[in-house]
């Protein structure tokens, strides 16, 4: 009987959070591949998950009363009408349209698998399990199945299988789960007479000290869990900053169900065992501190630093969480339901609260600092929560909270300082963070973490193309040395570098999908008014918006979209390659940016290229001397798709350019492709 119940409680919960990452993958395509599209699908999803504990918590009474069984059979197989999934685009702000893109498409779906473990809780009770009296272990096994989903998508589902066949195997899993409901309710014993007529009511005389505790304790449940996910879309937007992926999305979230299955196993983490793992999360964090300011060329620090912070916060409150826990099974629905209340005002909080209420100035430390107010509120509360039951608190806690928030209050203040120091203008749009700054008489365009255009201060020198684009880089020499040309297509604004390159005669249109781009561009920026060529913006996704062109259209298309230091995959699949050879003139050029500091796309063009019988060159590594990097230029690799060998040559002859041909390992490789995509491949 306990293996049954485990079984369903964890593969509820592992086609939970399975579905959770193949429908936000299917959508990152739609919005240019934001990472706020994952922030707002965990908005969802813990929504919904609130709804379904509502659900459950509700029906608590009734099923510890030995009622409401086979009806809610009938409510996890009716949403296989929904099957398969088709998401239904709508014309509204991003945030609201994925809101109610999922819904519309997943929404019944995952009310119903995060119904699972209280149902499953409630029903355990009504058997002659020796645990019934307690069924809370079965929180652990749910969060086991939601680890197992986390680990296994990046690593063995996305790279193994398509879109297509990840919602089959879905699909198929899913019916195992409603044969598995019918088989522990089977185990449930039915109701006696009197118990299903009235089930358990709490006391009318309860005492004043009573309910002022399980005030107190509501409020804590709230709080902690409010705090523990704050924390966690903190760390994610942080995380996500420089590539919205779901390799990136699962590490966050994976730390998070960690501190879960630890915190509530069966066997209570101890005081000293808290201390133990904390301090090893405090160590990680000190070393990967090191290594960042020592500027090791790595991910690895910042994903150790942001992890340990996230690790530590996290165990710290759900061990108060689990200590906080009523002992009464009763009160099991009204606890989870107020964890989850709080998890989905923590994680609103960050998504939607700081972005609306403090603008352009909410940048990831404002994050971080809210965030923590929240922990320290969460812990006063648990202080309050815990005198209210006649424990004492620890003699430091309030001085330990008062200098923490001391400390962050200053930081927060140091680096507002530091930011408004040097900021001209900046926003933060549903696509990304934007800063607009001056440096040592240049002008610098940030997207995230990432510089995306440079202009120097200097009245003569305004106009001149810096940065990747600077008259010495591949790009700006193949812009040069081409003849002149009838009309060129750019995925990707910045702030207009490439239109320096424009001549009397040639039509320029950029594709870009964030309005707000275009205006910093235009606000602060040269290079777009002072372009000899006439220059086009085009606002939307460059996939949609190009499909309007006519064919054959351009003499070349210049691939330079980055969301911070990532490349949307979309654009850089099969489909999409077809897209553009269609639209560019016989013997035209294409021309992709491929500098990151994660990605190493070089193969995954080669073999597109391939697959296509095009013809590839791949730009030098290029030196650039410490003046050079003063004056605001950056070394670049560039990519060179073609369909004739001509130009081909042209490029290695006189621009030192290097074709290269596929090899029989690479070709081995599959093709990335709208409905697969395999970023494991390309990561450095």
């Amino acid at each position: 009987m306990s293996l049954l119940f485990r079984l369903l409680v964890f593969l509820g919960s592992f086609l939970l959070f399975q579905v959770e990452l193949i429908v936000a993958r299917l959508l990152l395509p739609e919005y240019g591949s934001s990472a706020a599209v994952w922030t707002t699908c965990m908005m969802f999803y813990q929504g919904v998950l609130l709804l379904g504990y509502l659900y459950a918590s509700r029906l608590s009474p009734l099923v510890l009363a030995g009622r409401y069984r086979w009806a809610h059979l009938a409510f996890v197989l009716l949403p296989a009408v929904t099957f398969p999934f088709h998401l239904r685009s709508v014309e509204l702000h991003p945030i609201g349209a994925i809101l109610v893109t999922l819904a519309l498409s997943l929404g019944w779906p995952f009310l119903a698998l995060s119904t699972t473990s209280l149902v499953a809780q409630a029903w355990l009770t009504r058997t002659d399990h020796p645990s019934r009296s307690d069924p809370a272990f079965l929180y652990g096994t749910s969060n086991a199945g939601a680890l197992l989903a986390m680990l296994t998508f990046p690593f063995l589902v996305e790279p193994a299988l398509d879109t297509t066949t990840q919602l089959t195997v879905w699909y198929t899993a899913y019916a195992a789960f409603v044969l598995l409901t019918a088989l522990c309710i089977r185990t449930v014993r039915p109701a006696e007479a009197a118990a299903a007529t009235s089930p358990p009511m709490v006391d009318a005389g309860v005492p004043t000290s009573a309910t002022r505790a399980a005030g107190a304790s509501r409020l804590a449940w709230l709080l902690l869990a409010a705090g523990a996910n704050a924390l966690l879309m903190a760390v994610t937007n942080v995380l996500t900053l420089d590539a919205s992926m779901p390799l990136l999305w699962i590490v966050p979230l994976t730390l998070y169900l960690l501190t879960l299955i630890i915190c509530f196993a069966r066997k209570p983490l101890t005081a000293t065992g808290l201390n133990r793992l904390c301090i090893a999360g405090l160590l990680v964090a000190g070393g990967a501190a090191v290594a960042a300011l020592a500027r090791v060329q790595s991910v690895l620090p910042s994903l150790a630093l942001h992890g340990s912070v996230l690790w530590v916060g996290c165990l710290l409150l759900h061990a108060n969480l689990a200590r906080c826990r009523p002992e009464e099974p009763r009160l099991l629905g009204s606890y989870y339901l107020h964890m989850s209340v709080g998890g989905w005002l923590g994680t609103a909080l960050i998504v939607l609260g700081v972005p609306l209420l403090l603008g352009s100035l909410a940048m990831a430390y404002v994050d971080y600092g809210i965030a923590g107010l929240l922990v320290l509120a969460a812990l006063a509360a648990r202080d309050a929560a815990l005198q209210a039951r006649g424990e004492a608190r620890h003699r430091l806690a309030p001085l330990m909270a008062g200098g923490t928030a001391v400390v962050m209050a200053g930081i927060l203040a140091l680096a507002a300082v530091k930011l408004l120091h040097s900021r001209v203008d900046g926003s933060r749009t549903f696509y990304g963070l934007y800063t607009v700054k001056d440096e040592n008489g240049l002008r610098h365009f940030q997207h995230g973490s990432t510089v995306h255009g440079i202009e120097r201060l200097d009245a003569e020198a305004r106009g001149e193309p810096l940065l990747y684009y600077h008259r010495g880089s591949p790009v700006g020499r193949v812009l040069t040395a081409a003849p002149p040309l009838q009309r060129v297509g750019a995925v990707g604004l910045g702030i207009g570098s490439l239109a320096a390159y424009g001549r009397e005669g040639e039509r320029w249109d950029f594709y870009e999908l964030d309005p707000e781009v275009e205006r910093l561009a235009r606000s602060h920026f040269t290079l777009l008014s002072s372009s000899a060529a006439t220059v086009r913006v085009i606002t939307g996704d460059a996939r949609l918006r190009m499909q309007e062109a006519e064919d054959q259209a351009y003499d070349v298309i210049i691939l330079d979209a980055f969301s911070s230091d990532f490349v949307p995959t979309h654009l850089l699949t099969q489909e999409a390659l077809g897209l553009y050879l269609r639209k560019l003139r016989p013997g035209g050029l294409l021309l992709f940016h491929i500098s990151s500091r994660l990605f190493d796309l070089a193969p995954v063009l080669t073999r597109l290229g391939a697959s296509l019988g095009l013809h590839s060159a791949l730009s030098g590594d290029e030196v650039l001397s410490e003046e050079a990097l003063a004056r605001g230029q950056s070394p670049s690799r560039w990519f060179a798709l073609t369909t004739s060998p001509d130009q081909a040559r042209w490029l290695e002859d006189r621009l030192g350019w290097t074709q290269v041909r596929a090899t029989e390992d690479l070709l081995s490789r599959r093709v990335w492709t709208d409905d697969y995509v395999n970023l494991l491949q390309a990561l450095r």
